[in-house]
């Protein structure tokens, strides 16, 4: 992987760390039987950030790569969606709390690219 990517993962990384930590305190204090949906939805779309790195810098790497972004990005989709139902177990609130925990991921990338514009 290139220097700016790994730069980008570990500010992203480290921002999802303190986003999951601040959702984790305030849903465990406030949905308390959320948490776990929070968290796991934080979790998948950081792995689907790394994921999709990987197969980016694979796909600029090698000259059939492009044939692998579409499969990767069904893949990833594939994967959030397996956990989503995981989550669901007949409860609406928790397929909320996922999604809400996936979108803080966002947020983490869009303070880390502010960080390094910064620079």
């Amino acid at each position: 992987m290139t220097k700016d990517t790994l730069t980008m993962l570990k500010k992203v990384t480290l921002y999802d760390g303190i986003i999951l930590l601040l959702s984790f305190v305030i849903s465990f204090i406030f949905f308390r039987q959320l948490t776990a949906a929070v968290i796991i939805g934080i979790a998948i779309a950081l792995f689907n950030f790394f994921l999709n790195s990987v197969i980016t810098e694979y796909a600029i790497k090698t000259s059939w790569g492009k044939a692998c972004i579409p499969f990767g990005a069904l893949f990833r989709i594939a994967i959030a969606g397996a956990f989503a139902a995981l989550v669901y177990n007949d409860e609406l609130k928790n397929i909320i709390a996922y999604i809400i925990g996936y979108s803080l991921h966002y947020a983490s990338v869009v303070i880390g690219a502010a960080s390094l514009r910064s620079k």
